[in-house]
C-alpha cells in the first residue's frame, strides 16, 4: 500500500472515526432486531400456546425493515470507505476520492436515519401492544 501524502492524514484519521461510529451502530441495531421478540417473550407475558406472530403489529415488521436497512447500508458505507481509503493512499480506481466520499457519508447518514426509524417503529410497537 503506498502511502498517504502528509496532508491526507486527516482524511484517514477522520475516516476511521466515522468507520468507529458505523461499528457501534451497526451492533445496536444487530442486537435491537431483537427488541420486538424479547419483549413479547419475556416482559409482556404473552399467554401460553399463544403464537408470537399473532402479537406482532406492523410497527414490528417496520422496525425490522428500517433497522435491516440500517445494516445494509452500513455494509455498503464500510465498501465506500475502504475504496476512499484506496484512493487516497494512491491506489487505482474507476472513480475518485470525492465520488468515494460522497457516497460513504450518504450510506452513513441513511444508516443513522434508518437506525433511528427502526427504534422509534419499535417504540410505537411497544405503546400500542395489546395482548
Amino acid at each position: 500500500m503506498v502511502k498517504p501524502l502528509p496532508e491526507d492524514e486527516w482524511k484517514l484519521k477522520t475516516n476511521a472515526q466515522y468507520q468507529e461510529a458505523i461499528k457501534i451502530l451497526i451492533n445496536l441495531a444487530t442486537a435491537s432486531l431483537a427488541l420486538p421478540v424479547v419483549f413479547l417473550k419475556e416482559l409482556a407475558g404473552s399467554p401460553n400456546g399463544s403464537r408470537f406472530v399473532d402479537h406482532l403489529k406492523p410497527s414490528a415488521y417496520w422496525s425490522w425493515a428500517f433497522l435491516f436497512a440500517s445494516l445494509l447500508f452500513g455494509m455498503l458505507f464500510y465498501w465506500a470507505s475502504a475504496k476512499f481509503v484506496k484512493v487516497v493512499c494512491g491506489g487505482p480506481e474507476d472513480h475518485s476520492e470525492n465520488w468515494f466520499e460522497k457516497v460513504r457519508d450518504a450510506t452513513g447518514g441513511a444508516a443513522v436515519v434508518c437506525f433511528l426509524a427502526g427504534l422509534v417503529s419499535f417504540l410505537i410497537f411497544f405503546r400500542t401492544r395489546t395482548l
